[in-house]
């Protein structure tokens, strides 16, 4: 997970922003997952972790948000 050597394009980052702030942040997360999984060749489990750390620090309520809302449903 070198974010030195590789960084999100500015699109993606727009994308991916856009999404979140929409309140569409499960697609965002199949968005980036599938960027990093295919683009920097991560494994599975790396690019779900680094999935999850992207929205923590760059979409902390709107990931607050989403799980509230899931653990609602599944409940």
């Amino acid at each position: 997970m070198e974010q030195s050597k590789q960084s999100l394009s500015d699109e993606l980052v727009v994308l991916l922003n856009r999404l979140a702030l929409n309140g569409d942040i499960h697609i965002a997360e199949h968005v980036l997952y599938a960027y990093v999984s295919r683009f920097w060749r991560l494994e599975r489990d790396v690019a779900k972790q680094y999935v999850i750390k992207y929205f923590q620090e760059n979409h902390p309520k709107q990931l607050q948000r989403y799980l509230k809302n899931r653990k609602k449903i599944r409940s």
